[in-house]
C-alpha cells in the first residue's frame, strides 16, 4: 500500500483527488494539508511514501517543501500537481528533490502513475512536458547517493 499526503490551498482539488485516489486498491491518503506548514507536519508525523503537492501555495511552496524533505532525509517522495506548464518550474521542482511533476490539467491517470513512479524511486514528468537533461542526470545522481 502506498501512503499519501496530499497538500493544495484549494479544499476541492484536495478533496476530489482524495477521492479519486483512494479508487486505486494500492493508495491510501493519510492526510491533507491546506498549505506547506499543515504538508510538512503531516510528512512528520504520518510518514507518508508520497507527498503530492501543489507548486503554488502558502509557504513554504511545494518547491521549498521538496527542497526540506531531501535536506531532512525524510523517506517521503515529493510529486509536484501543478498549473504551471513552463520550463522553469519543472526544473526548480526536480531539482529541489521532486520525483514528479504534474500538470493539473492532465488526467488522474498521470497522478496515479507519478505516485507509483515516485514510489518505486522513478522520476515522472507529464506530457507534454519533457525533463531537460541536465534535470535528468542529476536526478539519477540523487538517486544513487
Amino acid at each position: 500500500m502506498i501512503t499519501i499526503v496530499i497538500a493544495d490551498d484549494h479544499k476541492v482539488v484536495r478533496q476530489g483527488l482524495r477521492t479519486l485516489l483512494e479508487m486505486e486498491p494500492d493508495l491510501k491518503v493519510v492526510g491533507e494539508a491546506a498549505n506547506g506548514s499543515e504538508a510538512l507536519a503531516l510528512v512528520e508525523s504520518q510518514k507518508p511514501d508520497i507527498l503530492v503537492t501543489d507548486i503554488s501555495m502558502p509557504p513554504p511552496t511545494g518547491i521549498e517543501l521538496a527542497k526540506t524533505i531531501r535536506q531532512k532525509g525524510y523517506p517521503s517522495k515529493v510529486v509536484v500537481l501543478s498549473m504551471h506548464a513552463d520550463e522553469p518550474f519543472v526544473v526548480s521542482a526536480l531539482t529541489a528533490g521532486a520525483l514528479g511533476y504534474v500538470l493539473k490539467e492532465a488526467g488522474v491517470e498521470y497522478v496515479v502513475t507519478a505516485i507509483r513512479e515516485a514510489a518505486a524511486n522513478r522520476c515522472f514528468v507529464s506530457p507534454p512536458l519533457v525533463m531537460p537533461m541536465e534535470v535528468a542526470s542529476n536526478s539519477s545522481r540523487q538517486k544513487k547517493d
